[in-house]
């Protein structure tokens, strides 16, 4: 693990460029019918309360987005590993969920391949690879979870050296949020490259020194299909949370 003091932001370039190269791989990319302009107009920031704890969210193609990285107590996590249709990390300590209608399924070993085939460094993993059983289209949507080791980085740092080398790539940035408060940010982006919309919707959440990096893939055109399916992702997303083991009374 990188020391608080010992990175630049020069060296963090090559966390974002990993993370690019490997997206493009384990995700693939997918196509969107709608327009941009629409959705920028629709673009804010608000803040909701849930149980007196204010969550930060932006507006997306998928619907409202989780900005803040949460917290849940580890006296109300049991067990560890694939769990019907959620997953606890016992190593990342962190737990997802994804819907219970027998649509999806969740591997803790896809992403040790996907590793492999990218020759990602020891500072990543990609502890959790969730794909839908069925194809949409020609594309089966996903989920992962990567982690990157990344010592002092604040969220705020990282989003935006994210957005930079996105761009210098020849991404446009659709949506960048950031809560300092709970280190917590999202960044969405999309390439026109093929004469297609290529889209990927991250969350990336800042903890211990790492960077869980949550990242849902695929949009098809808009019918019912679309409807359920965005409804699913923007679940799967928005369920994570980093599991606390300072319990506070």
């Amino acid at each position: 693990m990188a020391s608080d003091t010992g990175s630049s932001k020069n060296d963090w370039a090559g966390i974002v460029k990993w993370l690019v190269i490997g997206l493009v791989t384990i995700t693939a990319l997918f196509l969107f019918k709608g327009e941009i302009g629409g959705v920028l107009e629709r673009a804010e920031n608000i803040e909701i309360s849930s149980s007196g704890l204010k969550i930060k969210t932006t507006q997306t193609l998928l619907g409202q987005v989780e900005v803040s990285g949460v917290k849940l107590k580890a006296s109300n996590v049991i067990g560890t590993g694939i769990q019907g249709n959620s997953y606890v990390s016992p190593v990342h300590n962190f737990q997802i969920a994804w819907s219970g209608n027998g649509n999806w399924s969740a591997s803790d070993t896809e992403g040790r391949l996907l590793m492999q085939q990218l020759g990602l460094p020891a500072s990543v993993d990609i502890p959790l690879v969730i794909r839908m059983n069925e194809m949409v289209g020609n594309f089966y949507p996903n989920v992962n979870v990567a982690v990157e080791s990344i010592g002092g980085i604040s969220a705020n740092d990282y989003i935006n050296l994210s957005a930079q080398t996105l761009q210098a790539q020849g991404w446009q940035i659709l949506t960048k949020e950031v809560d300092d408060s709970t280190q917590g940010g999202f960044i969405s982006f999309y390439n026109t490259s093929n004469n297609a919309k290529l889209y990927q919707f991250q969350r990336v959440v800042i903890d211990s020194g790492k960077a869980f990096i949550i990242t849902a893939s695929q949009l098809p055109l808009d019918d019912y299909t679309s409807q359920q399916l965005r409804e699913e992702l923007l679940f799967i997303l928005n369920s994570f949370r980093i599991i606390n083991h300072i319990d506070q009374a």
